[in-house]
């Protein structure tokens, strides 16, 4: 245990972030279309995980307006499954990177029982029992700040290792950026250009850096109550809102 704690201190006060080439932007979404992209986005069904039971392929929820995406959660009607619905879409399947620094920004307003989440997940299986995630951004309810984080096999099983999580403070009421840097030694993780997270790869810990080689697709979601979240106190503080205004996505030069 105090040879990986002293790796894993030696590796975060070595890692930097960014290829001394810098970057190049080799992908935009705008969301300046009519519509959602189904060459690129698919709207997301409802499904039993915590984050998308209220998910609702109602076109009223993930639309398109004045250049933005906007994903909204409402009172379901009476031919909803479910008492509250909401809107969300991902690349799954469409549009995938690897090894890339993404920039989304984006806003949202602030409800009780509100979870906004952009986030990564792999675009292709991983062997067992390895997991990938990368939360770039998720809020809860009224809260100043948001959470970013990574999850691995490695982190769900352990304690112990390098942070896994920080919280950033924002703008809560307006448009804040958040972005996050996939490299084979490290994820890093910002709001509005400042580094929030560093999270380096320890060389020798099993399951604990799944990230390098793998392909990730793009999800944007809106999501009402939650284990973590709780519920939606009043009904009439709906509808929750989150709004994106561009993605980039860069690779090193």
């Amino acid at each position: 245990m105090k040879k990986l704690i002293i790796c894993i201190c030696t590796l975060l006060a070595l890692v930097s972030c960014g290829p001394k080439e810098g970057w190049k932007l080799v992908w935009t979404e705008n969301f300046d279309g009519p519509q959602i992209d189904t060459t690129v986005w698919t709207r997301i069904w409802q499904q039993p995980s915590d984050w998308s039971d209220m998910m609702s392929l109602r076109e009223d929820l993930a639309f398109i307006e004045n250049g933005e995406l906007v994903l909204l959660g409402k009172v379901g009607g009476e031919n909803d499954a479910t008492p509250l619905v909401s809107g969300g879409i991902w690349s799954q399947g469409k549009k995938s990177f690897s090894m890339v620094k993404v920039e989304i920004r984006a806003k949202f307003n602030s409800v009780r029982g509100f979870w906004p989440a952009l986030w990564l997940m792999p675009d292709a299986p991983l062997p067992e029992p390895e997991y990938a995630e990368i939360d770039i951004m998720e809020h809860t309810n009224l809260d100043p700040y948001v959470y970013q984080t990574v999850h691995s096999r490695f982190t769900l099983d352990r304690n112990e290792g390098p942070v896994q999580s920080k919280t950033a403070e924002i703008d809560r009421d307006g448009w804040n950026i958040y972005a996050c840097e996939i490299h084979r030694d490290s994820i890093c993780l910002f709001t509005n250009g400042v580094k929030s997270l560093t999270y380096p790869r320890v060389e020798g810990a099993e399951h604990q850096f799944p990230w390098a080689d793998c392909p990730f697709y793009m999800i944007l979601s809106n999501q009402l109550e939650g284990q973590w979240v709780g519920k939606v106190e009043d009904p009439a503080d709906l509808p929750s809102e989150l709004r994106i205004d561009w993605i980039k996505v860069y690779e090193p030069r």
